[in-house]
């Protein structure tokens, strides 16, 4: 075997500078790389080549600010409305005369004479679901104005259900009582025509309050309001001015009973007012 040479060129080797050499990669904290190219210069902001290579050690953690409770539970909101939803429906549907009728009886026009339900007739299924509705929609508007407007503070998750359920209690409860004390009135007095109509009223009036509180309860729950409070005004005033119907409504059951005014101003003061006053004082307006 033949083997050739080659020649060997020895190549000098390039020049070093002595010194230590620029960095142009630092260390922010124990993650986070830093290159001079990143850095930022600015009023108040160091040059890249002045940045140091220090590393910060997070050994204690700083305490955040806990967030605040939910006041409103929207997922007992949505199952209240649901279920008021399918109420009406079936009013709708299957009570729909019943319906009209009671809207209609708000009316100041003449109507013609009828017959005015009879107190055995509330208990079947059109009213009762009537009472239903109305007591959901208003127990779970006053929930929501109470604990909206800071009246009330929330007591967990399940504050707005218990709140919800007191208020829808009480007002059915305040219903029966007035139902009751009707039928006394009627018996004692013999004026069952007029009381019964006028009962019939009162339960018309809260199921139309009911019926304007339904879409408001639904915007103040689901919608990213800053401040429901205008919704919460314009149910308020709503129900106002229904109770101012209503009223205005058993002036003229009572002129066309032929019942003296003092036994309009005497129920009114008994039936109408002493409650409220009632309820005031026990919340502790004044």
């Amino acid at each position: 075997m033949i083997t050739d040479t080659g020649d060997i060129v020895n190549a000098p080797a390039g020049d070093t500078l002595s010194g230590a050499a620029r960095e142009n990669t630092f260390s922010i904290g124990r993650y986070l790389p830093l290159t001079v190219e990143d850095a930022v210069t600015g009023p108040g902001t160091p040059a890249g080549n002045s940045l140091r290579t220090d590393i910060i050690h997070q050994a204690e953690r700083i305490a955040g600010e806990p967030l605040p409770a939910e006041k409103l539970n929207s997922d007992f909101g949505f199952i209240i409305l649901s279920l008021s939803l399918l109420l009406l429906t079936m009013l709708i549907v299957m009570a729909r005369k019943t319906v009209i009728a009671g809207l209609s009886s708000l009316s100041f026009r003449r109507q013609p004479l009828a017959v005015p339900p009879a107190t055995s007739e509330v208990l079947t299924w059109p009213p009762v679901i009537r009472n239903i509705y109305s007591a959901l929609n208003i127990g779970l508007f006053a929930a929501v104005s109470l604990l909206s407007g800071g009246i009330v503070e929330p007591d967990g998750t399940a504050g707005f259900a218990w709140l919800t359920a007191i208020v829808a209690g009480a007002f059915i409860a305040g219903l029966m009582l007035r139902h009751l004390t009707s039928i006394v009135t009627a018996e004692v007095t013999g004026w069952k025509n007029p009381l019964r109509e006028y009962m019939n009223v009162i339960y018309n009036v809260w199921f139309t309050t009911a019926l304007i509180l339904f879409p408001l309860n639904a915007i103040i729950i689901f919608s990213p309001l800053n401040n429901p409070l205008p919704f919460i005004v314009a149910g308020l005033a709503g129900s106002a001015i229904l109770l101012i119907i209503r009223a205005l409504k058993l002036l003229v059951i009572f002129r066309n009973g032929h019942i003296s005014i003092l036994y309009y101003i005497l129920y009114l003061c008994a039936l109408e007012v002493l409650p409220v006053l009632v309820i005031l004082k026990i919340v502790g307006v004044f």
